[in-house]
C-alpha cells in the first residue's frame, strides 16, 4: 500500500477544515482533506458572528455568501422567559462598518459552500473516509483511512486536526484536556416555520430566551425557516424522566414567551439532541501538527462562538504552517505556545461571558439599559467576538465584570424575576 505525498493532510471538512484547507492550497501548498461525512449533511451551530467577518474576506468567500441568500444578522437580543425585559443589540452601535453586519446560515448549505472553495482552490477533498491511524514524527506525519471499502494512507509534512469533538489527532497522541469546570449539557432542537419573527431591522437577530434554569435559541435562517433549541444541564434533563421532545414541549407549555413564539409554528423536521460537553486540550500544537475548532476546545454555545473560533483558528493554523514551511523547518516551541495561546484567548474571552449568562446576578447587570461608564459598549464588542479587545475597550470589560460581581452583594441593577407574567404582546416583542 503505497502512500501519497501531500504538503499538508487536514482531518475534517467544517468550517475549520475547509478555511485551513482552502488558505493553504490558495499559497500554492498540496492539501488532502479527509472528511468523515458525505457533504451537505447537517450540522448545529447556525449564527455567525461579526468578528469572523475578516477571515471570510480573506478566503474570498464574501460575495458567495450573499449570492447564497443566507439571512443578514444585524444584532442579537435576549430576554427571559416570562417576558419581562428586553437586551436588543444592533452591531452597527459600536463597531466599525465591516462587523455592522454578519449571516445566519443553514450548516448543511454553509459548509458545503465552504468546502466547494477550498476544492477550488486547489485542495484535494475525499468524502466519506474515516481515519484509523496517526503517526506523527519529527519531520511530519503518516495517516491512514477506510474509503470506499479500501485502506489508503497518506504522507504530509503538516497535519490540522480539524475533525471536532472527536479530535482526531488529539486523541491518537492522548493529549491532556480540561472540562473548565463547566457541567455537561444537552440541546434538543429542531426547524420549525410560522415561528414569531421580529418586524424590522431585527427580523434576523437571534433570540436568546433566558429560563430560570434553561435557555432556549431561535435563529432565523429564511424567510420562513428558524432554528429552535432547548439547552439544559445534562443532569436536569435525565431528572425529568421525559424524552428529548417531552422536555422540549414541556419547556413550551411552561413559559409565556416561548407559547408566544411558537404559537402558529410548524415543525419541519425530527427533533434531534447534541451533547455538550466542554472541553479544552492544554495544547494546541506540536512541531508538526496544529488542532484547530472544536478538536482544539469546544465551549457552550450561548454566544455561537463556535464557527468563529473554528474560522480565526484555522487562520491562525495556517498562517503558522506557511511561516514555518517557508523556512523550511517545524513550528519552534514559541510557536506552539503562542499558536496555544491565541486559541485560548477566543476561547478564554467567551467562558467569561458564559458564566456570566448562567449566575443571575451577572445576567441581571447584563441585561440592564444603564450605560455606566459606556460598558454597552464593551458588552457589545463581547457579543460580536471580539476576543481582542483595545484597551479602552478592556478597561470597560474589567469594569463589567467588576460590577457583576458586586451584584451579588449589592443590587445595582434591577433584579430579574423568572415568574410567569402576561404573555407578550407583539408591540412588545417588536
Amino acid at each position: 500500500m503505497n502512500a501519497t505525498v501531500w504538503d499538508t493532510i487536514v482531518v475534517g471538512g467544517g468550517p475549520a477544515g475547509s478555511t485551513a484547507a482552502a488558505l493553504l492550497a490558495k499559497a500554492g501548498k498540496k492539501v488532502l482533506v479527509v472528511e468523515r461525512d458525505k457533504f451537505p449533511r447537517f450540522h448545529i451551530g447556525e449564527s455567525l458572528l461579526p468578528f469572523g467577518n475578516d477571515v471570510l474576506n480573506e478566503l474570498g468567500i464574501w460575495s458567495k455568501l450573499e449570492q447564497a441568500g443566507f439571512m443578514a444578522k444585524l444584532g442579537a437580543e435576549f430576554t427571559l422567559g416570562n417576558g419581562a425585559g428586553l437586551q436588543r443589540l444592533f452591531f452597527r452601535d459600536s463597531l466599525e462598518a465591516r462587523y455592522a453586519q454578519t449571516f445566519q446560515v443553514e450548516r448543511a448549505k454553509f459548509d458545503h459552500l465552504l468546502l466547494d472553495h477550498a476544492e477550488e482552490q486547489g485542495a484535494r477533498v475525499v468524502f466519506s473516509a474515516k481515519v484509523t491511524h496517526v503517526q506523527v514524527t519529527a519531520l511530519g506525519v503518516e495517516i491512514e483511512y477506510d474509503y470506499a471499502g479500501e485502506k489508503h494512507q497518506a504522507k504530509a509534512r503538516w497535519i490540522v486536526d480539524a475533525s471536532g469533538r472527536t479530535s482526531v489527532v488529539g486523541n491518537a497522541l492522548k493529549l491532556p484536556k480540561t472540562d473548565l469546570n463547566m457541567p455537561k449539557r444537552l440541546a434538543v432542537f429542531s426547524h420549525f416555520k410560522n415561528v414569531f419573527r421580529n418586524s424590522g431591522e431585527a427580523f434576523g437577530h437571534i433570540t436568546i430566551v433566558r429560563l430560570e434554569n434553561a435557555w432556549c435559541w431561535f435563529i432565523p435562517l429564511d424567510a420562513q425557516k428558524t432554528s429552535v433549541g432547548l439547552v439544559q444541564t445534562l443532569e436536569a434533563f435525565k431528572a425529568q424522566k421525559t424524552s428529548p421532545q417531552e422536555t422540549f414541549e414541556n419547556a413550551i407549555r411552561r413559559h409565556a414567551d416561548l407559547r408566544y413564539r411558537l404559537k402558529n409554528a410548524e415543525r419541519l423536521e425530527e427533533f434531534r439532541t447534541e451533547g455538550d460537553y466542554t472541553f479544552r486540550h492544554l495544547q494546541a500544537a506540536g512541531p508538526r501538527w496544529l488542532l484547530a475548532g472544536d478538536s482544539a476546545g469546544f465551549i457552550d454555545p450561548i454566544f455561537s462562538s463556535g464557527v468563529m473560533v473554528a474560522l480565526r483558528s484555522s487562520q491562525l493554523a495556517a498562517h503558522a504552517i506557511l511561516k514555518a514551511d517557508a523556512a523550511g523547518r517545524a513550528l519552534s516551541g514559541g510557536e506552539q505556545r503562542a499558536y496555544t495561546r491565541g486559541v485560548k484567548k477566543m476561547t478564554s474571552t467567551f467562558l467569561a461571558m458564559i458564566r456570566m449568562f448562567y449566575d443571575r446576578n451577572s445576567f441581571e447587570v447584563f441585561m440592564s439599559r444603564d450605560p455606566i461608564f459606556d460598558t454597552p459598549r464593551a458588552v457589545l464588542n463581547l457579543v460580536a467576538g471580539n476576543t481582542r479587545l483595545s484597551w479602552s475597550l478592556q478597561w470597560r470589560v474589567w469594569l463589567f465584570y467588576s460590577m457583576c460581581w458586586f451584584q451579588r452583594y449589592r443590587k445595582i441593577a434591577p433584579g430579574l424575576s423568572f415568574e410567569e407574567a402576561t404573555p407578550r404582546t407583539e408591540a412588545k416583542a417588536s
